[in-house]
């Protein structure tokens, strides 16, 4: 597993923590991924940044990092030379969201990693390969780290508590691993493992969808779910066959589908916008594409308002950037400001992280981005984006009061056939 894989899942992992009380066991875990939630919060593509400690709080405190912890996660970055910092400012030493995630799997291993972390980690890369059997696990996470069984059967339950993977019981001997990741590398081969549990009329709306979802890179929710039906919808999202991604604001929740696998950037699918700055960032964009309107700054010319902000230039000056934009600010992917710009004065945006609008440019130039809303819905700032993982968790509990068959037969298609 290289550092950029590593870092993920210890981000991954982290995430997962910060959802549950009283486990322990995974110390070396939290310090590396909240170090890098922290580095990528802060970071940008200028190699060397100052950041207000009083913007330094506001962005950890958006990553769930509460003021005792800032302290010293910033003591710790600036012992190994990624960061510097005075009373009233933090400088930032060329660290950047890519990057962040090395420095994460560097600040981990520096701390000696106990063997049940070290396993949860190729636990999770191993479940988002295929689902995995629990004796392969048992068999292959006891000779790689030289545990006993009952130390394996541990994490393996743990895991499953957490959330590093999800569980399919097969029977009271069998049981299947696999997590959110599983769609994002080799997805056409796995989708069409997925196609042979469905029947035609089923096949031929996950086509569809796929097919729309190659030209668009982002596409209304309503819009998947007139395609698939909503039995077919609520057995895909639950295993991660796409992402529902969710932007949030005073008068609506705004969902749009993704693929998991349209963002690759890195030579690991796993490791793809492991921040979710990417899925935001597009899906921001998207929603002032179809939601907003033209007196308020309606997005028309996607491509070369992402080629102005990619080359470090401004947008603006319209309403709607003060507005739509509020999570990718807590983010720090954009800065938002008043100011001239061609002759009119008001709010701007600028990129931060040239690397997060790049890959969103590379995605809409490949899969456009337009609009598939029939209803033009209230428009008010967005202030809150729910990412793909925890939308499928939600909808994995629900699907999982009900019936699990649906998800179960999609998976053992999976594990059953070999991807070539």
């Amino acid at each position: 597993m290289d550092k950029k894989t590593k870092g993920s899942w210890l981000v991954h992992h982290t995430n997962k923590l910060q959802e549950v009380n009283n486990v322990r066991g995974y110390n070396n875990t939290l310090t590396a991924g909240k170090a890098g939630l922290l580095l990528s919060a802060i970071s940008a593509s200028d190699q060397e940044l100052k950041v207000s400690k009083e913007r330094v709080g506001i962005l950890a405190e958006n990553v769930n990092i509460n003021p005792l912890e800032l302290d010293s996660l910033l003591a710790m970055l600036k012992q190994k030379d990624l960061i510097d910092y005075v009373e009233s400012e933090v400088v930032v030493l060329g660290v950047t969201t890519e990057t962040a995630l090395a420095h994460t799997t560097d600040i981990f291993e520096s701390r000696e990693p106990t063997k049940k972390e070290l396993a949860t980690l190729e636990l999770a890369e191993l479940a988002s390969e295929k689902p995995q059997h629990n004796e392969f696990l048992l068999d292959t996470l006891s000779t790689n780290y030289d545990l006993n069984g009952e130390a394996v059967n541990e994490i393996l339950i743990q895991s499953e508590q957490i959330g590093f993977t999800d569980v399919e019981k097969i029977d009271k001997n069998n049981t299947l691993y696999f997590n959110g990741n599983l769609f994002r590398k080799e997805s056409t081969e796995k989708i069409s493992k997925v196609l042979q549990s469905l029947n035609s009329a089923e096949q031929n709306r996950l086509i569809e969808l796929n097919q729309l979802l190659e030209t668009n890179a982002c596409i209304d929710v309503n819009l998947a779910k007139r395609i698939l039906t909503e039995p077919l919808f609520n057995k895909t999202i639950p295993i991660g066959l796409f992402d529902l991604n969710i932007v949030s604001n005073d008068h609506e929740d705004a969902g749009f589908i993704t693929k998991p696998s349209a963002f690759s950037k890195y030579n690991s699918s796993s490791v793809d916008d492991a921040f979710d700055l990417v899925k935001a960032f597009v899906c921001s964009l998207t929603y002032g594409m179809t939601r907003s309107a033209h007196d308020r700054g309606q997005i028309t010319l996607i491509e070369r308002l992402l080629e102005v902000l990619v080359s470090g230039g401004c947008i603006g000056p319209v309403p709607a950037i003060k507005q739509d934009y509020k999570i990718l600010e807590y983010k720090n992917v954009v800065q938002v400001y008043d100011g001239w710009n061609k002759g009119r004065f008001g709010p701007l945006m600028k990129l931060l992280k040239k690397e997060v609008g790049e890959l969103a440019l590379e995605a809409i130039k490949t899969g456009n981005v337009s609009e598939h809303s029939l209803d033009m819905l209230p428009t008010a700032k967005i202030n809150s984006y729910k990412n793909p993982e925890k939308v499928r968790q939600i909808s994995r509990r629900d699907q999982l009061t009900h019936s699990p068959k649906e998800t179960h037969d999609m998976l053992m298609v999976l594990r059953t056939h070999r991807v070539i």
